[in-house]
């Protein structure tokens, strides 16, 4: 399996989530209108995407606990939205978040500038990108470990997402993804592959099968579906080494003792 990929040069200067950069530039004309559209959908949800949180919160919180990151290791959360994911992020890691959507950006900018996240962390540890998943503005092997959230249904090429998201792993890194995925079981997954017309109208898909994505960006024991956890909705664990990606076993979660107020 080939990871390599041609060299993102990055910006000499940006504004944190205001910059866009590569946005469907190189899509067909056709899918840059339907990002287009994507993106204003987005931006609406954004509105009210907070009030569902609860929906959210609990595998966000196991997904990004389980990373074992390190003082000075770099994140990039795929598809931050209005940055529910900050809060669990330790204070010793660099975090950067992309989105398509400016109006979600806008909504973690706001977290993050009021106080509600990343409190114990440096300000410049923590950077927001308007971008898109699949022409990620960043050299190969920038990061220590890549979260995509409810991304790859999102996204018109799930394939290249992935690609994109291992091209700028470092070796050693994980790539996690949290995810609903088309049911193994066949009433179940007659039933999204029947209502998948609408819910690509609301923005996004529910007959993708994570084995058949995962084979088809040659992921290594792909079909070990047991590793992962989550039956709607999925927490798989891959792994970058050298040349190849393969599924692992999502760790336990990491205790992080939390700040100790002073006098």
């Amino acid at each position: 399996m080939h990871l390599g990929g041609a060299r993102s040069e990055s910006p000499a200067a940006a504004e944190p989530w205001e910059w866009s950069w590569n946005i469907g530039r190189s899509l067909p004309k056709g899918e840059r209108m339907s990002r287009t559209i994507a993106t204003g959908i987005y931006d609406l949800y954004g509105r009210f995407y907070d009030r569902f949180e609860m929906l959210f919160k609990r595998r966000l919180e196991r997904a990004i606990t389980s990373l074992p990151l390190h003082s000075g290791d770099r994140v990039l959360d795929v598809g931050i939205g209005t940055g529910l994911s900050l809060e669990f992020y330790p204070s010793y890691a660099h975090v950067t978040g992309i989105d398509l959507s400016p109006g979600m950006l806008a909504q973690a900018q706001r977290k993050l500038d009021e106080g509600v996240v990343r409190v114990d962390a440096p300000r410049s540890d923590t950077v927001l990108v308007q971008a898109d998943a699949l022409n990620l503005p960043f050299e190969d092997a920038s990061f220590d470990a890549v979260f995509l959230s409810h991304v790859v249904t999102t996204v018109p090429d799930p394939r290249r997402c992935l690609t994109e998201a291992f091209r700028v792993a470092r070796n050693h890194a994980y790539i996690v993804m949290v995810n609903h995925f088309r049911s193994p079981y066949p009433v179940m997954s007659w039933l999204e592959t029947a209502i998948d017309p609408l819910c690509r109208k609301l923005g996004w898909r529910c007959d993708l099968s994570l084995t058949e994505l995962l084979r088809s960006v040659g992921v290594e024991e792909a079909e070990r579906l047991e590793r992962t956890q989550g039956q709607i909705f999925r927490i798989a664990f891959l792994q970058k080494t050298r040349d190849t990606v393969r599924l692992v076993r999502v760790p336990e979660p990491v205790v992080r003792a939390p700040k100790l107020e002073t006098a």
